[in-house]
């Protein structure tokens, strides 16, 4: 069952340069309108087909000139393509499970916000920058967040933190921030102007998104019905997270370039291609856990039963 919204919310996602990073951006875009009746707008340079069942949902608008050699640093400028009065930003290899209007409602009150937790800055980025961040913006605590999502609302006070942001840029080298593939990491830039302007996080308690940290390979998980859960390995596991219950049912997956290719991805991938395809959701789940998840989880079984066997010698 979709969940209505009226025209002034909206989904946003970027694919520009490469049609890999659209068919992840599609992927994303159904998923969102499998649950929500909400306009989803693609930032994209490429030429690509929205799936009719989705045309009155999903728009293309075009990704500007200047914008398109930035690659990843186009986040930067989400501001510059926001289409309604209250947005979500979500990220292209992101997968939605369920009704956005939690995270709208939890971002009320705000200009920009995160998902995320407010915690002394060298919980976050490390001992010296944290140094840096005091001296140049005299700040000593951060908003720890995944940039996977963000809810913006049309205003003037999001033109000036994205302002700051990109003031900062300028001299990213500089304050020693660290570059993802060579490319500006936007999340410190932007914890540091939404504290300058006084902005509150969504509290990070794994409801709203979630990485793949935790849990490489989750049992429940399906896009078409929602079913999700997250475990959360206790400590001392390199993979804990102590802001995070034992377990979690987050309503977008952040699965990241590096998981876009195994198995939990590839099956809600092709949940929604059998979807679009007319096939019944309980038809659709019992071929993906036959040819997909089990499978995959037998091999990662008998991997790990391999290592076991190997290290007991």
């Amino acid at each position: 069952m979709q969940n209505k919204f009226t025209d002034d919310y909206s989904v946003i996602t970027f694919a520009t340069n490469k049609l890999t990073y659209a068919l992840f951006a599609l992927n994303c875009a159904q998923s969102v309108v499998i649950h929500n009746d909400i306009k989803v707008f693609i930032v994209s340079n490429l030429d690509f087909l929205i799936p009719a069942r989705f045309q009155k949902n999903i728009f293309i608008i075009p990704a500007k000139a200047e914008h398109i050699p930035l690659g990843i640093e186009i986040k930067m400028h989400i501001d510059q393509y926001l289409q309604t009065t209250h947005t979500l930003f979500i990220d292209s290899d992101c997968i939605c499970f369920g009704d956005l209007h939690e995270v709208f409602d939890a971002a009320k009150g705000q200009d920009v916000t995160v998902a995320g937790n407010i915690v002394p800055s060298e919980n976050w980025c490390g001992t010296e920058q944290a140094e840096t961040i005091k001296t140049h913006f005299g700040l000593d605590k951060l908003i720890r967040f995944n940039g996977g999502i963000f809810y913006f609302k049309r205003s003037a006070l999001t033109t000036i933190i994205y302002d700051k942001a990109r003031e900062i840029a300028k001299d990213y080298d500089a304050y020693g921030f660290h570059r993802n593939n060579n490319s500006v990491n936007e999340e410190g830039l932007l914890s540091i102007a939404m504290m300058l302007n006084h902005q509150q996080s969504i509290p990070d308690n794994g409801r709203v998104m979630t990485d793949m940290h935790t849990d490489l390979r989750p049992r429940t998980i399906n896009v078409l019905t929602g079913a999700r859960v997250m475990r959360n390995p206790a400590y001392p596991s390199p993979h804990h997270r102590a802001w995070y219950p034992a377990q979690y049912s987050p309503l977008v997956l952040h699965f990241g370039s590096g998981n876009l290719n195994a198995y939990p991805y590839r099956s809600q991938s092709l949940l929604i291609k059998l979807w679009i395809m007319g096939v019944p959701v309980a038809l659709a789940t019992i071929f993906v856990s036959i040819f997909i998840h089990f499978p995959y989880r037998t091999y990662h079984w008998l991997i790990g039963l391999l290592k076991k066997l190997k290290t007991s010698f």
